[in-house]
């Protein structure tokens, strides 16, 4: 969202892997402790039927070296379906949990992209109405470059065995803006490359609120054979310096 702001690593300002589908290159630095939280209600209409889903989603991102990083993510869902007799039910609960790593590989350099690789398990700690079957897991190669001092082009290929027996491949290709120091904006089209092939599209704005918070909002569209939806998305994400806090010298950002 702020690409000319960023270095590969730990950076003044915070780099958040939201809003969005895409992820950046950014590793959030050694000692660094990041949690990215949102909130999306999504509307789907089949025919005369109007169905909804809400999700939170909560990921805690933790510098182990100034390019490697861990993760974990728990999401919980609320969604709605239409029963036989007619009536609407919700089903809640956790419905997925992951555990991840990220690794950069290369800086941007002219016509070089920044390079990462991110890589989770998907777990089957979830309540059992989103239950999978076993244990899944979802490879994402990310690649960035600065078009100009204020645009980036980031593009993502996916990988994804979901725990059904069944696997995905996936992209997405987003155009990021600097409109100024704090504000960011996006634009991004993503889907999946398997058969049939798929374009969905979203895109928002971010705020920083100072160096290590930062406030998002999103709207996107998804349409599956002929069953529009759509979905807003707000968040917030923070990070602590844990370097400050130990009272470092490297702790100072660089």
């Amino acid at each position: 969202m702020f690409p000319m702001l960023l270095p590969a690593q730990y950076s003044p300002t915070i780099a958040s892997g939201r809003p969005g589908q895409a992820i950046n290159t950014q590793t959030v630095g050694r000692g660094v402790y990041q949690v990215e939280t949102g909130l999306t209600l999504g509307w789907e209409r089949n025919n005369s039927q109007k169905l909804r889903d809400i999700a939170e989603t909560t990921i805690l991102r933790i510098g182990i070296l100034d390019r490697l990083e861990v993760s974990g993510a728990v999401i919980g869902a609320a969604v709605e379906s239409r029963a036989l007799s007619g009536r609407n039910s919700w089903d809640r609960g956790i419905s997925d949990t992951e555990v991840g790593a990220r690794y950069s590989f290369l800086d941007n350099d002219g016509w070089v992209p920044a390079l990462v690789v991110d890589g989770a398990a998907l777990l089957r700690a979830q309540d059992e109405e989103f239950r999978r079957d076993n244990t899944g897991a979802r490879f994402i190669v990310s690649a960035d470059w600065g078009l100009t001092e204020a645009t980036t082009l980031t593009i993502n290929l996916n990988r994804t065995w979901v725990g059904d027996g069944t696997a995905g491949t996936g992209y997405a290709v987003s155009l990021g803006f600097s409109l100024s120091d704090r504000l960011g904006s996006f634009v991004e089209v993503y889907g999946d490359l398997s058969k049939p092939a798929t374009a969905y599209f979203d895109g928002g704005f971010a705020y920083l609120i100072g160096n290590h918070v930062a406030l998002d909002s999103s709207v996107g569209w998804e349409g599956t054979d002929g069953v529009p939806s759509y979905y807003l998305d707000f968040g917030v994400s923070f990070r602590i310096d844990g370097r400050v806090l130990r009272g470092s010298s490297t702790g100072t950002p660089r």
